[in-house]
């Protein structure tokens, strides 16, 4: 498995926080301008990736004119935001302050929590993880210079500057005051944070505009008003060690991607969709899927590789778990047509598939039950499939997006990406069909299927259903078994299996029942 930045950030983030990958979500996202963290139902934490845009490498509100000459400042930034939120999920507890928040400002509600848990961050990074809060230390002090220059810059009359400066004093000697008191919390006194809560939450001026792009924040802009341009940090010791890790590492992570959207280049032309890319990545919530449904994975792999495709001929093969017994009574009758081996799996030919999930809107309130049977879905796939066969992991609404590529494998980041799946958009199920109908002709395999999970409402272009029922009709002609899963049944015949979702145990028997039906059509 070739190694990802989103891999190298993971096990860091839970290396220094000390907490299981299952209790909390980490997503990579390019549409996202800072680090953001959200508290509940579970804690989840949003990071923002390198990203294009006008020609430029941005992330956290910096722009570059050239990735490779600055990329260690990027993944500086990069890495400084994965360890601050990293020490959020060690030290902060979120329901200390729950109730307290109750009928004040939001907004400043959420800056007095940043403020006094910040701090907090920050001191058990100095004290556990010292390289790393040495190196953030000096990025904090660069971008702080650039701020108090800034604001130096727009005192234009001297007798402003003296009242800004002794205002400015007086305000850094609360703030000073005010750190000690919250570094001497007592951690099991949830009164005590109250009582400081309520210090910063009423005192003026305390809490600064000022804003470090590596730290998350309640507030986040709508769009980057102006950016800081062409910055050059420099790091050392084992904080740079890292970024230079996640340097190599971009750049063919970077080329993998790009090759696997070539081949989708060409053949989406004349489709819908927005755009096509890949889904982002959650690793904690695929392993949450996976514990709650293993004994289902074991059953579906299981029983689907042991179903036959193909007609056996001739004699058995002498290959196999020798059988003593019947060894011993074939050569005492001198019978060669008595099988003395048992094969411990049933000839299977090669096949193709392409599982694609419905993602948009009108998913929403059976998708967490439907994203459990795609779950398993995959794990069979790349049990059925893993020694003569390839499969395609999609979700659609009105993008199309790349959970596992055909010619992927089904590693980390595949089931990390099943884990990102989201709901929202339109559902554009005839391109979904077309599209995977594409992908599968790509290959001269004789057994091709599209599984497609959705609850039929093909919504967002006209004439959908029209366009949905003549896409599945054009990959049947080619030889394309399409199996929906989800839609209620007599909606349509035009499936060559079609089933309505019931619940895991029933859905997880259905399919079995098809798929066998399906497979041993040719027999």
């Amino acid at each position: 498995m070739k190694e990802t930045v989103q891999q190298i950030a993971h096990e860091l983030f839970f290396e220094i926080c000390g907490k299981k990958p299952i209790d909390i979500d980490m997503f990579f996202l390019e549409q996202q301008y800072f680090p953001k963290i959200d508290y509940e139902p579970r804690m989840t934490v949003f990071f923002p990736m390198p990203r294009a845009i006008q020609g430029l490498e941005t992330i956290q509100g910096c722009a570059f004119s050239n990735l490779e000459t600055y990329q260690s400042t990027i993944f500086s930034l990069f890495l400084s935001s994965v360890c601050h939120a990293a020490g959020h999920a060690k030290v902060t507890d979120f329901k200390k302050y729950k109730k307290w928040m109750v009928n004040k400002n939001k907004k400043r509600a959420y800056e007095t929590f940043e403020f006094i848990e910040d701090i907090r961050v920050n001191e058990f990074l100095k004290k556990e993880f010292s390289e790393y809060h040495t190196e953030i230390n000096k990025i904090q002090e660069y971008f702080t210079n650039i701020y108090e220059k800034k604001n130096l810059e727009n005192v234009k009359k001297n007798s402003k500057k003296v009242f800004s400066n002794r205002f400015v004093s007086d305000i850094k000697i609360k703030r000073e005051q005010l750190q000690e008191k919250i570094l001497n919390l007592n951690s099991e006194e949830d009164e005590e944070f109250i009582k400081i809560a309520d210090e910063v939450y009423e005192s003026s001026n305390i809490i600064s505009d000022f804003r470090l792009p590596f730290t998350d924040h309640y507030s986040h802009p709508k769009r980057i008003e102006k950016w800081i341009e062409n910055i050059n940090l420099s790091t050392e010791g084992k904080f740079l060690s890292i970024v230079e890790r996640f340097n190599d590492v971009w750049f063919e992570q970077l080329k993998r991607r790009a090759k696997v959207r070539k081949k989708y280049g060409g053949i989406t032309d004349d489709l819908e969709f927005d755009k096509i890319d890949f889904a982002p990545e959650n690793i904690g919530e695929y392993l949450r899927l996976k514990n709650a449904t293993h004994l289902f994975l074991k059953k579906m792999s299981s029983q689907m590789k042991m179903t036959p495709n193909v007609m056996d001929e001739g004699m058995p093969e002498d290959m196999g778990l020798l059988q003593m017994q019947a060894a011993i009574q074939a050569v005492a009758a001198q019978n060669n047509s008595i099988q003395i081996f048992e094969q411990d799996d049933y000839r299977r030919i090669e096949e193709e598939w392409a599982i694609v999930v419905d993602t948009s809107s009108s998913m929403r309130l059976k998708f967490d039950e439907m994203k459990k049977f795609a779950i398993c879905l995959g794990e069979a796939a790349n049990e059925v499939n893993s020694k003569n066969g390839k499969w395609g992991f999609f979700t659609f609404n009105n993008n199309f997006t790349i959970v596992k590529d055909h010619y992927e494998n089904f590693d980390a980041n595949s089931k990390s990406r099943i884990g990102g799946i989201e709901i929202k958009g339109f559902s554009f199920i005839a391109d979904a069909v077309k599209l995977c109908s594409r992908i599968l002709e790509r290959e001269n395999i004789e057994r091709r299927y599209i599984f497609l999970i959705t609850d039929g409402q093909a919504l967002g272009t006209y004439e959908a259903d029209k366009k949905m029922e003549e896409a599945v009709e054009a990959a049947r002609k080619k030889g394309i078994s399409v199996v929906a899963i989800g839609m209620p049944t007599g909606v349509t015949k035009i499936f060559s299996m079609c089933m309505p979702y019931e619940g895991l145990r029933k859905t997880v028997a259905r399919f079995l029942g098809a798929y066998t039906m399906l497979a041993g059509d040719d027999l």
